[in-house]
């Protein structure tokens, strides 16, 4: 089991969407999983810039 796969069920769960099938819930869990990527880069990046600029 994934790591993300708890986190894509509390997600199902506190919303109310109707359950998915395994293969839709593996789908999901990849697309929070690249959401979550894109989000630390984008974080990673703003800080690096911020610290450049800073000197």
């Amino acid at each position: 089991m994934s790591l993300l796969q708890p986190i894509v069920r509390a997600f199902i769960d506190v919303f109310g969407i109707t359950r998915p099938t395994p293969a839709q819930e593996k789908r999901a869990t990849q697309f929070i999983a690249a959401l979550l990527i894109m989000v630390a880069v984008l974080f990673v990046l703003v800080g690096y810039i911020f610290i450049v600029h800073a000197r």
